[in-house]
């Protein structure tokens, strides 16, 4: 049995029940679980590109994507995928092996079909410790707003990445019409950006003074659309 078939067993095995019993929802290696403003909360066990039939490295990467987030990816982007993904993510981070130093980023390291269920059984204690929780929390779009104005975005931190955090604040309160701290959030956008980004950054702000516009025109937020298929 290569690594690979080993790791689809044990993920189908132990960590999909565990992802069903969470009301997460999908297979393989990918599970999502929507809310009824079609915000999305997607959980994926990686593995590296350098792996062999042998020796497979994985990882697993989570995500929350706000229904107004991917409405401005839509925007940016062109189009979407069919399914949400982790790349589309406002909120991302990773999960690792038990007694992972902090800033080392270990995986899990996968030779046999022992060694698959014994990270599989980690996985499940990783995600009900810290990934579960988490991911359905912010699928409140409130508690996603407090994460964002705490300065945390997973693996973003707000005081390293200003303008990021302050588009994913404007994209979150833009459904609430137009206000002074929705400006201030559109000048940050704008200024905190380098020269290579000052297009995208223009883009955005137009983009959301249009929403607020919009929503402000059907008094307030709006019901966001569901962005893509389980």
């Amino acid at each position: 049995m290569t690594a690979q078939a080993a790791l689809r067993a044990a993920l189908r095995d132990i960590v999909g029940p565990a992802a069903r019993a969470a009301r997460f929802k999908g297979s393989g290696s990918t599970w999502r679980l929507a809310n009824s403003q079609g915000d999305w909360a997607v959980v994926n066990v990686q593995s590296s590109r350098w792996s062999t039939a042998e020796s497979l490295r994985c990882v697993i990467n989570l995500a929350v994507a706000p229904a107004p987030w991917l409405d401005w990816m839509r925007e940016s982007l062109g189009s979407l995928p069919k399914s949400v993904t982790v790349p589309l993510g406002l909120w991302r981070d990773r999960l690792h092996p038990a007694g992972t130093l902090a800033g080392t980023g270990q995986w899990w390291q996968i030779h046999s079909d022992s060694d698959a269920r014994a990270a599989a059984t980690d996985m499940t204690a990783q995600l009900a410790d810290h990934g579960w929780p988490a991911l359905t929390r912010l699928l409140n779009r409130q508690a996603l707003l407090d994460s964002i104005r705490s300065g945390d975005l997973g693996f973003w931190k707000g005081e390293h990445f200003d303008a990021l955090f302050a588009q994913a604040e404007a994209v979150l309160i833009a459904e609430d019409g137009r206000s002074a701290r929705l400006d201030d959030l559109l000048d940050r956008a704008t200024t905190s950006t380098t020269p290579a980004q000052q297009a995208s950054a223009a883009k955005f702000v137009a983009w959301a003074h249009a929403r607020a516009a919009n929503s402000a025109g059907t008094g307030g937020r709006r019901p966001a659309r569901r962005s893509a298929s389980r």
